[in-house]
């Protein structure tokens, strides 16, 4: 009778540990989604930017002005070539290239502020639907948001910034 009491708990206690590393994993696997999510969420529309920004670095005008969805045979109409030149051309009296300083999240596009030594910051819009490029409305999104990036920034360190 004492060797068949010496098993009694084991199965219970060996489903708490299987349950346990359920619960573990499963918390484990939303937390590494979500901080993925964080990181990759954009990462289409920053492609995009940084493809018309080595375009502009590297003079190839013609190009860039087709990543901001114009041609000079169809330029865009609020748009024109010479206007793109006289943004982005080599008339700009910069001193180093072209580089994203930060990026802000909106619902329906990213807004990429660009800075060069010699210039002001410009702010374009990079949409999610069709990833063309375009001048934002604002170096911030304006929509109400969480602001994930300024909160783990406050958390961990990496300097301050403004909500």
């Amino acid at each position: 009778m004492g060797a068949y009491l010496q098993q009694y708990g084991t199965e219970e206690e060996r489903r708490g540990r299987v349950i346990k590393w359920i619960v573990i994993s499963c918390i484990a696997v939303a937390i590494i989604a979500f901080a993925a999510y964080l990181i990759f969420h954009n990462y289409p529309e920053e492609r995009v930017a940084k493809h018309f920004l080595a375009d502009v670095n590297s003079h190839n005008y013609q190009a860039a002005y087709r990543d901001w969805g114009c041609t000079t045979q169809h330029p865009c109409p609020s748009y024109d070539y010479s206007r793109f030149l006289q943004d982005w051309g080599p008339n700009k009296n910069i001193t180093s290239p072209w580089r994203i300083q930060s990026t802000d999240s909106c619902k329906s596009f990213l807004t990429v502020n660009v800075q060069a030594q010699g210039s002001e910051l410009q702010s374009l819009a990079v949409q999610r639907s069709d990833h063309s490029l375009s001048f934002a409305p604002a170096p911030e999104c304006q929509e109400k948001q969480w602001r994930w990036k300024q909160f783990f920034q406050r958390i961990f360190g990496g300097g301050s910034s403004s909500s």
